[in-house]
């Protein structure tokens, strides 16, 4: 009897041995990934940079603005909203952040989505035309942000409607406001 509780106890001791070593070799590891990934560089986000600002878009109709500010080296935050005769009939606020997984961009409208925040992420980046995605959002499936000329930001929004493709574009230019 004495002996086969020797052999459960150093049993015992063995596999929470092997536990803890095995737990203690991938926090070290988790560690290390997080080191190398926060000495590193946000490139996407040093790719967007050029976002930081204060844009608008003024016509006869509407006015709409969009305003982006720097967060840490990892965000960038930014207020979108749109006025119609002096009320606004839209604002979302949106948030561009990259970690180990990618690219995100996460936006919510007050009056949409439940007041949920919906999430696409960086699919491409090809000539300066930055793509995100969630397939599973209603509409938009995809928002495309480009910097065609300096001081110049063309914006839309696309995806399916009722079985139909759609796709709105959105113009600002740097402001002073």
């Amino acid at each position: 009897m004495i002996e086969r509780l020797k052999y459960s106890v150093s049993k015992i001791v063995l596999i929470a041995t092997l536990i803890f070593i095995s737990c203690k070799t991938e926090t070290k590891k988790k560690v290390v990934e997080e080191v190398i990934f926060d000495q590193g560089h946000y490139h996407s986000m040093e790719q967007l940079s050029w976002l930081e600002g204060d844009w608008s878009n003024i016509t006869e109709k509407s006015q709409s603005y969009e305003s982006w500010k720097q967060l840490n080296d990892s965000t960038l935050v930014s207020l979108s909203y749109t006025m119609v005769k002096g009320d606004t009939v839209f604002e979302e606020t949106m948030k561009l952040q990259e970690n180990r997984k990618g690219v995100f961009m996460t936006i919510n409208v007050p009056d949409q989505n439940e007041a949920e925040s919906v999430t696409f992420q960086l699919i491409s980046s090809e000539d300066g035309i930055f793509t995100f995605e969630n397939k599973n959002h209603d509409f938009p499936q995809r928002i495309s942000y480009s910097n065609p000329m300096q001081d110049s930001i063309h914006a839309w929004i696309e995806g399916i409607v009722e079985g139909e493709d759609r796709k709105i574009d959105f113009l600002y230019k740097r402001s002073n406001y």
